[in-house]
């Protein structure tokens, strides 16, 4: 019988002594947990560069702000998928293919379009910012 004290502690660690892959099925999934979280994750990283140069074509102290917060947002929900990849390789089904696997498409999708714009972007700012300085 487990101490008190001993039970909480190993929930407060989540030793993930009640999950062990049994066959090839629990294997794919904790692989697609993984490579969800770690693509989700790298966009969640590339995404704040963005970002921050938007920032800078903006003069308004609120924007920069504004543009200062959302980075610090986006960083940290990309450390979290660095995080979940670390404490539980694992979901349910269901978790992985409608929750991951879409977040993960979507996510690289973002990255993707922003980076591929990128100068479009820029201008567009460049020009709003002018419009509102006036």
């Amino acid at each position: 019988m487990m101490h008190h004290s001993a039970y909480w502690l190993d929930f407060l660690w989540n030793d993930h002594s009640w999950y062990v892959i049994h066959d090839a099925n629990d294997f794919v999934r904790a692989v697609l947990w993984v490579v969800t979280n770690l693509l989700t994750a790298l966009a969640y990283y590339a995404i704040p560069y963005e970002i921050w140069l938007w920032r800078n074509e903006l003069s308004s102290i609120a924007a920069r702000i504004v543009g200062f917060g959302f980075v610090m947002f986006i960083l940290l929900c990309g450390t979290h998928h660095i995080v979940d990849v670390i404490i539980m390789p694992t979901a349910p089904w269901w978790a992985v293919w409608v929750i991951n696997v879409p977040m993960a498409v979507a996510s690289i999708g973002t990255m993707w379009f922003i980076q591929k714009n990128r100068n479009l972007l820029l201008e567009v700012l460049r020009v709003l910012n002018r419009l509102v300085t006036r």
